[in-house]
């Protein structure tokens, strides 16, 4: 997932989270304290999802040597390596 995807989603979730608190209850400290709690799980769930993305079972696939590409770029690409 793209940074800016993700700070930009994290900024869309924060607002409605911090607007929807904030008309339910009528007070801004809730609505303050709620936002913040709601970005902290988002945060711990994010890094969850990059540990688990990063040490899955098919993860060590990626480390592998890639195939030979030169051979994939040379058929019609006009690109001789």
């Amino acid at each position: 997932m793209n940074v800016v995807q993700f700070l930009v989603g994290m900024l869309i979730m924060s607002s409605v989270v911090a607007t929807s608190t904030y008309w339910a209850t009528g007070s801004i400290w809730k609505a303050l304290g709620w936002t913040i709690i709601a970005v902290v799980v988002l945060e711990v769930g994010h890094f969850v999802y990059i540990l688990w993305a990063t040490y899955r079972p098919g993860a060590e696939a990626a480390d592998a040597d890639p195939p030979d590409t030169a051979i994939w770029l040379d058929q019609g690409s006009g690109i001789c390596l």
